[in-house]
């Protein structure tokens, strides 16, 4: 399907006006979406030679998988979002990506294990251990993490939140009321 005469016109005031990977990225999925593939493909080039983090280049390799279908350059782009990781959300976000866009559960175990290796606290405990269970099914890995936010919990409202949150059934008990008490936990 050609562009219309108005679409072109848009479209190059967009890229004009674009100055980050976001913006060239955004231009490219309407122009893609549109029906120019091409066009949208010089777009993404540029906002790949502009990402700076993590998350252009996840977003952007999102981008390539839904509207250009090209698993190959997108597992590069995922390859460079891996590299510009910096610290625990960043890997589990990126290998939740690698499960639910790129369905590559090996890579993304991998991925996971780095967020483990620097995860240090409650939070980032606990959603490591939801994304296990949601993204590879992985209960008995989930398990020892949720058994590692529970020893980083440092209130009363962490143990609070964990007890209240959808946790999977994973098999046995996790919290064991008696091991903290207000004084403990502040």
């Amino acid at each position: 399907m050609a562009l219309t005469k108005e679409q072109i016109k848009e479209f190059k005031e967009r890229e004009k006006a674009a100055n980050d990977s976001y913006g060239f990225r955004s231009v490219a999925d309407d122009i893609a979406e549109a029906g120019d593939k091409e066009w949208a493909e010089k777009n993404y080039k540029i906002a790949e030679e502009k990402s700076e983090d993590q998350c252009d280049f996840s977003d952007l390799a999102g981008s390539i998988l839904e509207k250009l279908n090209d698993k190959k350059w997108a597992k590069k782009v995922y390859e460079k979002a891996e590299l510009n990781s910096e610290d625990c959300s960043d890997f589990r976000s990126l290998a939740d990506n690698l499960c639910e866009k790129l369905k590559d559960k090996e890579w993304a175990k991998k991925v996971y294990k780095k967020s483990e290796e620097i995860t240090d606290n409650f939070n980032d405990f606990n959603d490591l251990a939801e994304s296990l269970c949601e993204n590879l099914g992985d209960k008995k890995w989930a398990k020892l993490l949720y058994k590692k936010a529970e020893a980083e919990a440092e209130s009363v409202w962490d143990l609070r939140s964990f007890a209240e949150s959808d946790l999977p059934d994973i098999g046995g008990q996790l919290i064991k009321p008696h091991s903290f008490s207000h004084t403990h936990l502040g």
